[in-house]
């Protein structure tokens, strides 16, 4: 008999029991802890005086029948199902067997794998892991389908298997490399990654350049050693790839080193633009993750995609962020972790190098402004390590032209007499100077005018807008900008690049 309930707790215990079981789902435990609780309820009620308190303990109990009624149900209906499957599973086996369907079972090994008798159990993994398929009725012969997908097999001709779905005991990456064949003879290649990593890939893949970043080699001034290495480690090899083969293999990692603003990321644009290969652009944030050993299983992912779609080029802006000196006082486990897994990748047993098929080139193109802060091991890997220091005085009136390329000039104008002053710019402070000149025409045009008059005469401020450039304004922009690196910097550059540059 059930004891009478001295306080709430006693039945609010076991109403949580019961929703836990229910939510677990099992509906049968669910069903008894439901009306546990609402006998020490109601016996609970009978000893209140407060009609307030008597009349919210009666909800309570309403509500707790609703809930019981449903859980009910749900148990109702689940033995229902299984009821149907059951007859229905061993009616099917009578017919394939020819009478008694239980002339095959050795010690109930046709319900090993039926999980009718057992309540379903709680698991944390469960969308980490590849959906078990449940057996099904005996299916009638179907044409062979083009490819098998990774959690199912076949049915094999044993009596035992016909018709039912298993867990397929091929290894994933076998099966991943057959769908991947199947889906190759369609016009556009699509990766088909096992469950497990549908969503990493998925976030991988937004990260492929599709859309061309119409950046040429024209428009990229000066990093002329640059750009022949870069043209004879992806273009010439898949022009020629008979002659890459053995010791002349291409190059399969290069750094762009340099202060900032030299152009190593606008090289890397025009790779995508130029030479045709699929282009992934990483970051940090691509390959790092809350979830423990999600960062290394990132960069495997990101290794076989590169190598699904070869030949394909590996972009890493600010490396250093990535593969910094392991051994570190501040480094994280999980950091080190994932620049043992990039450099595994790189150069291990199972890298990315595609032997001697230049079509299979995966080639890792890193750029920093701190190469002295890269690991020992990852710059072994980056074979080719390329200095792009600041642009001469040809660059920069090359950046010039560039840059000016759209405005007017007025005829007074020296381009190279403003190139030999911007001596110790970077390219991207020219790129400031020229728009900070171009902005002085209209500086001058809304001078002591207020929002009112700007938009009162705005047809014709839109002329003055337009005026000439002239030689004034360009001195004006560089009394106000200066060049934002130091001669410190280049001097640490320069000693990198002579102690481990390789061009």
């Amino acid at each position: 008999m059930t004891a009478v309930a001295s306080n709430p707790m006693d039945f609010e215990e076991e109403a949580r029991k019961a929703r836990e079981y229910y939510m677990y789902g099992d509906y049968q435990k669910g069903v008894t802890f439901y009306q546990i609780a609402i006998d020490k309820l109601r016996r609970y009620c009978q000893t209140l005086s407060n009609p307030i308190e008597k009349k919210r303990g009666s909800e309570c109990i309403a509500e707790l029948e609703r809930e019981l009624r449903s859980t009910a149900e749900h148990d109702r209906m689940i033995r229902e199902i299984q009821t149907n499957l059951l007859s229905k599973y061993i009616s099917n086996d009578r017919k394939a067997a020819g009478g008694d369907a239980f002339s095959n079972i050795n010690d109930n090994d046709r319900f090993n794998n039926l999980a009718f008798g057992e309540p379903p159990v709680r698991d944390f993994g469960f969308d980490h892991r590849n959906p078990i398929h449940a057996p099904q009725p005996r299916q009638p012969p179907v044409s062979r389908p083009q490819h098998v997908h990774r959690d199912q097999r076949p049915a094999s001709n044993d009596n035992n298997n016909r018709g039912r779905r298993v867990p397929s005991s091929v290894p994933d990456n076998k099966q991943k490399q057959r769908d991947n064949k199947a889906v190759n003879n369609k016009e556009e290649k699509k990766y088909v990654p096992i469950a497990s990593e549908k969503d990493l890939v998925e976030g991988l893949e937004r990260d492929i350049v599709q859309k061309n970043p119409n950046i040429k080699w024209k428009d990229v001034a000066g990093c002329t050693a640059a750009k022949k290495l870069l043209q004879e480690a992806v273009v010439i090899p898949l022009v020629v790839p008979e002659f890459f083969k053995g010791l002349l293999r291409p190059w399969k990692g290069i750094l762009l080193f340099g202060p900032p603003g030299t152009g190593k990321t606008m090289l890397a644009k025009a790779v995508a633009t130029e030479c045709k290969t699929t282009f992934f652009n990483i970051t940090a944030a691509n390959l790092t993750s809350k979830y423990h050993g999600e960062g290394e299983k990132l960069v495997r992912v990101l290794f076989e995609l590169a190598k699904f779609y070869a030949p394909s080029t590996v972009f890493i802006d600010e490396i250093d962020s990535l593969c910094s000196t392991r051994g570190a006082s501040n480094e994280h486990e999980a950091g080190r972790r994932l620049k043992s897994e990039l450099l595994i990748q790189m150069d291990g047993v199972t890298g990315a190098v595609g032997g001697d098929d230049a079509s299979k080139l995966v080639m890792i193109l890193g750029a920093t402004n701190h190469p002295w802060d890269l690991d020992d091991a990852m710059r072994r890997r980056l074979e080719k390590r390329i200095y792009i220091p600041l642009p001469d005085t040809e660059t920069r009136q090359q950046l010039l032209e560039i840059n000016l390329g759209e405005m007017k000039i007025a005829e007074g104008v020296s381009l190279n007499a403003v190139a030999d002053k911007l001596e110790g710019y970077s390219g991207s402070d020219i790129t400031g100077v020229c728009r900070d000149a171009a902005m002085m025409q209209m500086r001058r045009a809304t001078e002591n005018l207020s929002i009112t008059q700007i938009q009162e005469q705005a047809q014709v401020l839109k002329e003055k807008f337009l005026s000439p450039i002239t030689m004034d304004d360009f001195e004006k922009a560089l009394s106000k900008i200066s060049s934002s690196v130091s001669v410190d910097m280049l001097k640490k550059y320069e000693e990198w690049m002579k102690e481990f540059g390789s061009v």
